[in-house]
């Protein structure tokens, strides 16, 4: 029998945090709501977090932590050439979304609630997308110079597509939960992905 790993106060605070957020969204939450549902009194969020956009940052360091520098990592270490590449890309995220479905909503959701906000959240969720949007356009410059796509394609730009597609299939995955399982939707999503970037030769 295993037996589960006690959380820390901290992890309590996130895992409630990153619930609420999804349910009610960032704004609508209340410090009280999530000290709450985490179990502890309010005065514990101030020993471990600032204010709720501290918590909130946080969360995002997390998601970089856990998905994008292990992500980058796995992508770098299978090889391949630059489609290869992007498919190890799409499996690894879609495999991290199995595990990880409510951080992976979190950031789709709060991303789109800070956009324009001018709330400090907002720059720090642009600095996270350009460093996965630079990953992406540098390995489809790879694919050009390889031959493997036309000159004629700007990487930046069809890679914040390939972002903004994979935001939406986590959006409409956890909305069509009933309906549709995550193994037929890697599989589109993947084939969506890959015969569009071919198409660009």
């Amino acid at each position: 029998m295993t037996t589960r790993k006690k959380l820390t106060s901290p992890e309590r605070i996130l895992k409630a945090a990153i619930k609420l957020f999804v349910k009610k969204g960032y704004n609508a939450t209340s410090v009280a709501e999530i000290m709450k549902a985490a179990g502890l009194t309010r005065g514990a969020l101030y020993c471990h977090f600032e204010t709720k956009e501290h918590l909130a940052h946080e969360i995002i360091k997390l998601f970089e932590e856990k998905f994008l520098k292990n992500m980058m990592a796995f992508v770098e270490e299978s090889g391949g050439n630059s489609m290869t590449r992007i498919e190890n890309m799409i499996r690894f995220d879609i495999r991290f979304a199995g595990e990880n479905p409510d951080l992976c909503l979190f950031m789709t959701l709060i991303s789109a609630e800070m956009c324009g906000s001018g709330n400090r959240l907002e720059s720090h969720l642009r600095t996270f997308y350009k460093k996965w949007c630079d990953f992406v356009a540098d390995i489809l410059e790879e694919g050009k110079r390889a031959g493997e796509l036309s000159n004629t394609i700007n990487s930046s730009f069809l890679a914040l597509i390939i972002l903004g597609t994979h935001d939406g299939v986590f959006l409409h995955l956890k909305m069509n939960r009933g309906i549709t399982d995550l193994r037929t939707y890697t599989r589109h999503f993947r084939n969506l992905i890959v015969s569009g970037v071919k198409g660009q030769k």
